[in-house]
């Protein structure tokens, strides 16, 4: 993996915390662009402060490929199982939005307001994790629970997780 991958990687997950995007519990990844079959993320470490030394490869299973990488993200499993639903998909970010995080609770749907939401006029998939699994932690932290938000975001480009 060139170092210049990770140094972007980095980058990009302190410029979305920078600009909002993602808060202390979020995270980026991309997949790995020398094997389809594996992608990088951060250590779990806030994103602002991710530097390229926190990048951790793993399988589209969400296992470290080094064992002897730093603990990850419990929900990267929301990231293994998109890149394995979708091979088209090249980077997943999974964010707590203020501007979004509302729509969670609520019953109104996402709308485009703007032109660069157009791409929220085909709708939003929902994810409502108790559907399927009951009274949860609401975190996505195993394949089961990852495959079946891959599922619901079919092939939209984002997914509403609702809480």
């Amino acid at each position: 993996m060139s170092a210049e991958r990770m140094a972007d990687l980095a980058a990009a997950s302190r410029i979305l915390a920078a600009r909002g995007v993602v808060d202390g519990f979020g995270h980026v990844s991309m997949r790995h662009p020398d094997n389809p079959n594996r992608y990088l993320m951060s250590r779990a470490l806030a994103p602002a402060l991710v530097v390229p030394n926190d990048i951790v490869e793993y399988d589209l299973g969400s296992n470290a490929v080094h064992p002897a990488s730093a603990k990850g993200f419990l929900e990267r499993f929301i990231h293994g199982e998109i890149y394995k639903a979708r091979p088209d998909i090249g980077s997943v970010v999974h964010s707590h939005s203020p501007s979004v995080v509302p729509f969670g609770v609520a019953s109104v749907k996402m709308q485009a307001m703007f032109h660069n939401a157009a791409f929220l006029a085909q709708g939003v998939p929902v994810f409502d994790i108790s559907e399927q699994f009951g009274a949860t932690d609401m975190l996505v932290c195993d394949c089961a629970k990852g495959q079946a938000l891959a599922q619901s975001l079919g092939s939209a480009s984002v997914a509403l997780m609702r809480a």
